[in-house]
């Protein structure tokens, strides 16, 4: 569906809060908590980018989404940024639930990283207004990317906890989780390395993994990350995939059949076995027997220049 462009908000240094109206008066679909869109959209260039945001909330029948401007990576939120304005309009898919959240549990903890705020606004007010016992954990490395301060300093300073790195030094990952109780849920978002501590610090203190949900930010490029040839197995198919792209976008590009959601390495419905080639795991998803015999094609790469795929 399209969706035009009312208003584009500045948080801080490198966030812009877009709100978007469906095209002709429509209303807007439904979404839960957690939720996120696609939104394809060009670039002046030519260039077709298809980016997934999370969905911040609602203001006056518009969708409130967030983007962080990011020098690496495809150049999406680049675009977004620098090229569209109030009056544009961008191709938005229906909100997709890959990232759940279970209103009464016993206890909810959201721990967000930077702009991985984002899902968590709406988690936390529907904990809040369901009267859940949740805490809302925001760590930034500087205050100014403490974005969206309006959507969650009202919800009482007894559950949420902000922690600024550049002033407080490293987080207490492990006291902010606590250890595991029955009926307890944990979710978190931001960078891949935040995520593998807080499941590092989860898994230490007895959390079982299904209890233990990732949003991460998805594909990027890596400074170490070189060319790579992918052969496919299956379908004989070879790929040439570039740092900044995707090993699952260039088997979509080549009409190669692979079932995916997330695009974030979250849910694990890329899951494709190594024939030869060592992968760079850059998930949230799969456990270690899982990474010894296969990868995410959506975030992962390879440390060599060839990978082979059981595709």
């Amino acid at each position: 569906m399209r969706y035009l462009i009312d208003a584009i908000i500045r948080h801080g240094p490198v966030v812009k809060e877009f709100r978007l109206a469906a095209e002709g008066g429509a209303p807007l679909p439904s979404w839960q908590p957690g939720a996120h869109v696609e939104l394809e959209f060009t670039s002046r260039a030519g260039a077709s980018h298809r980016n997934a945001y999370s969905v911040i909330g609602e203001e006056v029948g518009m969708l409130r989404i967030a983007v962080q401007r990011e020098e690496g990576g495809r150049g999406g939120s680049r675009v977004l940024h620098d090229e569209f304005e109030p009056g544009m309009t961008l191709e938005v898919s229906p909100p997709l639930d890959a990232f759940k959240l279970h209103v009464g549990r016993t206890r909810t903890v959201l721990i967000a990283g930077g702009i991985g705020i984002t899902p968590m606004v709406p988690m936390a007010r529907a904990l809040d207004a369901a009267g859940a016992s949740y805490r809302l954990h925001y760590l930034a490395r500087d205050a100014e990317r403490l974005v969206l301060a309006d959507d969650w300093m009202g919800l009482g300073p007894e559950c949420v906890q902000t922690h600024v790195t550049a002033t407080q030094g490293r987080p207490d990952l492990a006291g902010m989780i606590g250890p595991w109780e029955e009926g307890c849920e944990l979710h978190a978002c931001g960078p891949s390395m935040l995520l593998e501590a807080i499941r590092a610090a989860a898994t230490a203190q007895g959390w079982p993994q299904q209890h233990i949900r990732f949003e991460s930010f998805g594909a990027r490029a890596h400074d170490q990350d070189q060319s790579l040839q992918v052969v496919l197995r299956q379908t004989g198919i070879t790929l040439d995939v570039a740092p900044g792209k995707s090993i699952l976008d260039a088997m979509i590009e080549a009409d190669v059949f692979v079932s995916y959601e997330c695009k974030r390495g979250e849910c694990g419905n890329c899951y494709a076995g190594v024939v030869s080639g060592e992968p760079l795991h850059r998930d949230v998803c799969l456990n270690a027997q899982q990474r010894a015999m296969g990868m995410t094609p959506c975030v992962s790469w390879a440390r060599g220049p060839l990978l082979e795929l059981d595709l």
